[in-house]
């Protein structure tokens, strides 16, 4: 416990702060996520008060190691890493997150959290009251347009671990979009587990996915038993510690004690990427597409896993893309404009100007997570989620455009193994691989070139001014917006603008 104590952001929640935070949230019967889980305070509460399913992170092994005794489902370490599918079917986050970065903490819990989830953390107060950060104007802006923020005061002060900080709240409610993409209906929920075999040949690889996944959750039970027998007959002579059973191992190689049902939707999850995978469908995936896939599996477990359920959900994602892409165009549209004001013609005034555009030239917050040992001659990039969200606009772009992703976002790179490669023109590797200069201009793909900055942002421009122009032009139209004319890109730029590169072209 000592060594715990020492951990400078654990500070664990009391049961009378948790019970204020959750004061107006239905709890009961809801997935609930905790992404700084510490030692399993709002774990406790949660499951207490009726929780079906208790997700966690944790970046401290000493925690994590407590938490592994306790029933919920440890998701990942660290945070950042965790993405938008691995809580696709999350109802609530309840998080008190480390102060130090309790606004970037707050900001990713919004960007991966599923459509009509509710977000409640505490943050240290300054970080609403002192917006003075592009990521505190960011939250700000966010508490505006969807939530609200107050100060609790220092309740803190009677704690375990005690602080006179000022303690704030923030909630946060992530509004539905008019189209949802939704299975049901869809599907044969018979529990038949015969294959159709229509001797179609591009679905054989398909075949042997399902029937692999059904036979392994056929056996699950059969092995369990073993396992369980086993156990048996070695605790009363064992003193090494052997466990016999199902395990999931996270990111950082902690084991996990599983049972049917998990195993089966975990399976399951892996068996849909693989599929994909197989019939190359990269360019329909999207964070979105995954998401609903997982929430989709999480929620309705009683759906077979079979190649005629397979082919529906294939005809799916292929039938709805235009729908699907469309929607990733204005979010990247909408997201691109909140980042800065200098990144659409209209301002500050960019959700209430329904004649506005986003500029060839715009900057994008906190890309790339840098290397702490600058200066350096080298940009150091570590890319997260954003690369992600990025990918994204690609695919978006390829769809309107008429290119093939295979084509713009994978080259052939010559290989120490092999004479050819497909590479993926990640910014991650592209800047390290080529050791890009501070501020470089670099063409990444065929819609951008990029350049990086010491402070965390990245500048992106539209390489063909026709793909700026019909990016645009899709947007408004889906809109329902006068359409931009090329005059009204001729607009002139501020001061601050033509110092920053940022003009429109």
């Amino acid at each position: 416990m000592s060594t715990i104590l020492n951990n400078k952001d654990y500070y664990p929640t009391p049961e009378e702060v948790i019970s204020y935070m959750a004061q107006d949230i239905e709890i009961n019967g809801k997935v609930i996520y905790d992404p700084s889980a510490g030692s399993g305070n709002i774990l406790s509460y949660a499951l207490k008060h009726g929780a079906s399913q208790v997700l966690v992170s944790e970046i401290d092994q000493d925690l994590r190691q407590i938490l592994l005794k306790k029933d919920c489902r440890i998701i990942g370490s660290n945070f950042f890493n965790v993405r938008a599918e691995d809580i696709s079917h999350c109802d609530v986050i309840l998080m008190n997150p480390p102060f130090q970065a309790d606004e970037r903490h707050i900001l990713h819990a919004y960007e991966i959290a599923p459509e009509g989830c509710r977000i409640v953390s505490l943050c240290n107060h300054n970080t609403i009251s002192n917006t003075y950060t592009t990521n505190r104007e960011k939250l700000k802006k966010l508490i505006d347009n969807y939530g609200y923020s107050e100060e609790l005061g220092d309740v803190f002060s009677n704690a375990l671990r005690a602080t006179n900080c000022r303690i704030g709240l923030v909630s946060l409610f992530k509004p539905r979009s008019k189209e949802e993409f939704e299975f049901d209906g869809y599907f044969d929920l018979t529990e038949e587990e015969e294959l159709q075999e229509n001797g179609i040949m591009q679905f054989s690889e398909i075949r042997n996915i399902v029937n692999r996944y059904v036979e392994a959750v056929k056996m699950f039970n059969s092995v369990m038993e073993v396992n369980k027998t086993i156990d048996n007959l070695i605790s009363p002579i064992d003193s090494r510690g052997f466990h016999f059973g199902a395990f999931v191992m996270n990111d950082r190689r902690d084991m996990q004690r599983i049972d049917r049902d998990t195993f089966k939707k975990e399976l399951q999850k892996s068996a849909w990427q693989t599929v994909f995978s197989k019939l190359d469908m990269r360019k329909y995936l999207t964070r979105g597409v995954i998401s609903d896939i997982n929430k989709f599996v999480e929620k309705q477990l009683h759906v077979p896993f079979t190649v005629g359920n397979v082919k529906k959900m294939i005809e799916i994602i292929v039938g709805t893309r235009e729908n699907i892409m469309n929607k990733v165009l204005v979010e990247a549209f909408d997201r691109i404009c909140s980042l800065s004001h200098d990144n659409s013609t209209a301002g500050e005034g960019w959700k209430t100007n329904s004649n506005y555009k986003v500029n060839r030239r715009f900057i994008d917050t906190y890309v790339c997570e840098f290397d702490s040992r600058w200066p350096a001659e080298y940009t150091k990039i570590r890319c997260g989620h954003r690369d992600e969200a990025l990918d994204d606009v690609i695919k978006g772009l390829c769809f309107l455009t008429g290119k093939q992703y295979e084509d713009v976002m994978y080259e052939d790179k010559k290989d120490q193994w092999v004479n050819v490669r497909r590479t993926p023109k990640s910014l991650y590797y592209y800047f390290n691989d080529n050791k890009i200069e501070w501020g470089q201009w670099v063409q990444w793909n065929d819609f951008f070139r990029v350049r990086g900055y010491k402070k965390g942002t990245m500048h992106f421009e539209f390489v063909d001014e026709k793909v700026w122009e019909e990016f645009n032009l899709r947007v408004a139209k889906i809109k329902g917006w006068q359409l931009p004319t090329k005059t009204d890109n001729k607009k002139k730029g501020t001061e601050r603008q033509r110092a920053e590169g940022l003009l429109i072209y």
